[in-house]
């Protein structure tokens, strides 16, 4: 189970354990085409080592919303506890810009 407060709010909080459910995020003020992709990393600290990295494209970007959904083995990865995330834009193999450069991505206990 995915929580999100608000569509303002970049935080993110998942139930510990969970995957397979789809977490549409809806990215303003870009607009993705053919050559656009998008990568989503969590780690444990801002300069920490990478925990989750997956990469979205052409063929999985629609209407501008990247599907974020954990495998099982991704979320096994991510016991208790608070990570953060962010979200990079490249276009063409080239960086663009942090879509959310730095936010909170809290796994909570399933009890």
């Amino acid at each position: 189970m995915w929580i999100v407060k608000s569509p303002n709010d970049p935080n993110i909080c998942m139930v510990e354990g969970d995957y397979g459910i789809r977490l549409p995020i809806e990215v303003t003020g870009a607009t993705f085409g053919a050559v656009d992709s998008v990568d989503f990393v969590v780690k444990a600290a801002p300069d920490g080592e990478d925990i989750v990295a997956k990469t979205y494209d052409a063929l999985t970007i629609e209407a501008n919303t990247i599907p974020l959904e954990l495998t099982a083995e991704e979320s096994a990865k991510l016991p208790k506890g608070l990570y953060v995330y962010r979200l990079d834009w490249y276009q063409d193999g080239h960086f663009m810009c942090n879509l959310v450069p730095k936010a909170s991505f809290k796994v909570v206990d399933k009890a």
